[in-house]
């Protein structure tokens, strides 16, 4: 057998195949919902403001434009640059239910990631750490203060992170998946993600900003600094936002 084939890789994706041969099983047991929202409630709540959304964008164009950029200067971010930029990535557009359905795809409507956000570089929003409250469509404040050094180390040092205005940077929360799709989750969690960031890369785009997914980056540093455990809530994908030249 060639070595790559004994890796954790291969044996995850032959692990969780579906086989009309067999029914899926595993031996995890009972698994506990971690409940559809991550709130702060001890955090200040900064509400932000509703998207104007009758500029129109041609899907086309932003599809032939978007790169990654990472060259983005330091000019801030408006806030109703970034008011967009988190309803493409999460708005709510419409209800089912107790499903709160947004601008993005997710497996069983689980979405089963949490989004926060360095903000550096954003009119009137002090620089810190905020968690995305999506029911409130606001940012709850955890931590204030400048933190750009601090997560362009933790990414690995790259450039394109210390320049941008915004860091949006996604969690998984494994049980709210796992507890639907048992241990397939870990495939539909990182599909759910590149819907996402696709979203805010073309509207991103739309606006005339630069973006950049980021996959690379020291992941126990990055859960520390935005204060989660590594293991039923843990990085797994970042995408810098900011002005070009």
């Amino acid at each position: 057998m060639p070595d790559y084939k004994k890796g954790l890789a291969f044996t995850y994706v032959q692990g969780t195949k579906y086989s009309r041969d067999r029914a899926p099983r595993d031996h995890l047991g009972a698994i506990p919902s971690p409940g559809r929202f991550k709130t702060y409630p001890e955090a200040e709540l900064l509400r932000l403001s509703q998207p104007d959304l009758s500029e129109p964008a041609d899907l086309w164009q932003c599809l032939a434009r978007r790169r990654s950029e990472r060259d983005t200067t330091k000019k801030p971010l408006s806030g109703e640059e970034l008011s967009k930029i988190m309803w493409a990535a999460q708005g709510i557009t419409a209800r089912a239910g107790m499903y709160l359905l947004r601008t993005a795809p997710s497996a069983g409507a689980l979405y089963p990631f949490e989004t926060y956000l360095y903000v550096d570089k954003v009119e009137g929003l002090p620089q810190g750490i905020y968690h995305f409250n999506v029911a409130e469509f606001a940012l709850a404040r955890i931590k204030e203060g400048d933190f750009n050094q601090a997560i362009t180390a933790a990414g690995l040092g790259q450039p394109v992170v210390r320049k941008a205005a915004v860091v949006l940077i996604w969690t998984a929360m494994m049980l709210r998946c796992m507890e639907k799709y048992r241990e397939r989750a870990v495939r539909y969690i990182p599909m759910d993600l590149g819907h996402v960031c696709q979203n805010v890369q073309l509207a991103a785009t739309a606006l005339g900003l630069g973006s950049c997914p980021i996959g690379a980056f020291y992941d126990d540093e990055m859960n520390e600094l935005i204060g989660v455990d590594g293991e039923e809530e843990t990085v797994l994908y970042m995408v810098t936002v900011g002005k070009l030249s």
